[in-house]
């Protein structure tokens, strides 16, 4: 079961475990905003996986390239595809150790626009998401083979991208790239 807590004032989304019941941080104009919902798809897993961060460590503009990504595949009937995707995309570094990483277009350009030029106090509107009850090597939600099916706490060194080039991808892959 999920809990949805209020954060205390001297919480921020960068504190790490404690001994509370396993959690992870999110920014309220997430859901409000970018139709972002719990559980993560397993693209957004697979996408935090990958680039070794918490979901609050990713700019809100982010969340919103991974959620039109995914959409836009469903309507075309395309495979979503992380590593199609990565190929639009290069990864911003915020200012360590916790700065926000955003997501910019490639060298051959992103796919979409920004969702809101600048949101405003956007860090000051989050919660925490608990786990309760959950055992790690039973749930299937938020863990796989007993370890998070995503970073759920800030990471200090999240590992940066750059798009890379179309060489690398299987022939169905690239078709898709097209296609976007």
């Amino acid at each position: 079961m999920i809990r949805l807590e209020p954060c205390q004032a001297d919480e921020g989304v960068y504190m790490g475990r404690s001994t509370d019941s396993p959690h992870f941080y999110v920014y309220q104009c997430f859901f409000r905003d970018l139709g972002v919902c719990l559980p993560f798809t397993q693209f957004e897993c697979d996408f935090l996986n990958f680039i070794n961060a918490a979901p609050c460590q990713l700019h809100p503009n982010s969340w919103g390239f991974l959620r039109a990504f995914q959409v836009l595949c469903t309507v075309l009937g395309i495979e979503v595809s992380l590593r199609v995707f990565l190929h639009f995309y290069q990864l911003k570094m915020g200012v360590p150790p916790y700065g926000i990483l955003s997501l910019s277009g490639s060298r051959d350009g992103g796919l979409f626009t920004p969702y809101s030029q600048s949101y405003k106090n956007f860090k000051q509107e989050f919660f925490r998401v608990a786990l309760v009850g959950v055992d790690p090597l039973e749930d299937e939600v938020f863990y796989f083979g007993g370890l998070p099916r995503f970073p759920f706490y800030c990471r200090p060194k999240p590992s940066r991208f750059h798009a890379p080039s179309s060489a690398g991808l299987q022939a169905r892959s690239v078709a898709c790239k097209f296609a976007l």
